[in-house]
């Protein structure tokens, strides 16, 4: 039986059969379509294996560095301060607690020996003019 539907995934990259699941990796549809022909669209059957013992398949769940990366954002602001020991520092503050991931710690920018508080509080109002928020991938 013909693959009737064969629709692309972005977020694999990849051509399947929404029938059966089949998949191909083929660049276009024509390619896909003259792959997946090779086999018959047909479900898989509960009682059945559909493949023998012992033979190699497909991981159907992704490994993170394949999938689409979540974008955690967050309104932020930069504070001029000074650290324990007399020097100026520049401190992220988030105005919400909406990314998870910062929750727990603290963000913080070392400025060059030399700088001086006035230095750094020119600097963070430079900053706060232009940078509106954090933006947080996973690695």
């Amino acid at each position: 039986m013909k693959h009737l539907s064969i629709r692309w995934n972005p977020a694999t990259r990849e051509w399947y059969c929404t029938r059966c699941g089949r998949i191909s990796q083929q660049t276009g549809v024509q390619a896909a379509n003259a792959e997946l022909e090779q086999y018959a669209c047909e479900l898989a059957s509960v009682e059945t294996l559909s493949v023998p013992p012992g033979t190699a398949t497909r991981r159907l769940i992704r490994k993170p560095h394949q999938m689409a990366l979540k974008i955690e954002r967050s309104g932020s602001r930069f504070v001029a301060a000074n650290a324990d020991d007399g020097r100026p520092f520049i401190r992220l503050e988030l105005f919400h607690d909406t990314i998870p991931s910062l929750k727990t710690i603290a963000v913080g920018f070392d400025l060059l020996s030399g700088t001086t508080l006035e230095q750094a509080r020119n600097l963070v109002d430079a900053m706060n003019e232009r940078i509106i928020g954090v933006a947080v991938t996973p690695k």
